[in-house]
């Protein structure tokens, strides 16, 4: 081989390398807006944060930070729109004009469950996760 032709080879490999990379980051980086737009959207907006809880579980996760990230954050708010939908559900039968379900007390033990959960392991995680993954973007 000559030298030009290695030098050329050398290259287009650093260059499918740095290609490579580049797609990752940009993945990671869209991953980071997908999880700071449902951290960010309003609380009591349960259907909007519901469609972005469902958009950031289909983004792509190839590095194990992004997937640790996406995936923990997933859960999280899984767990507390769970909750939240349970708790308002028990407020629904409570205010109407039927007889009050047998389950009620069951039914918003496990939704508060659900919350709980989510605040006390589950969004840690979520926030550990995309620290460490912002912190490798750097």
């Amino acid at each position: 081989m000559t030298v030009r032709t290695t030098l050329l080879f050398a290259l287009g490999f650093v260059g499918a390398f740095v290609g490579c990379m580049s797609a990752e980051a940009e993945e990671e980086r869209v991953l980071l807006a997908a999880i700071e737009a449902l951290r960010d959207a309003p609380a009591e907006d349960l259907g909007g944060r519901k469609n972005l809880l469902s958009a950031l579980e289909k983004k792509p996760a190839r590095s194990p930070e992004a997937l640790r990230a996406r995936d923990s954050c997933v859960e999280a708010y899984r767990l507390l729109l769970e909750g939240k939908e349970g708790t308002e559900a028990v407020k629904r039968a409570l205010g109407g004009a039927g007889p009050v379900p047998a389950t009620l007390l069951a039914d918003l033990a496990a939704a508060e469950e659900k919350i709980k959960k989510s605040s006390d392991e589950a969004m840690p995680a979520c926030e550990k996760a995309t620290a460490e993954l912002r912190h490798r973007r750097r």
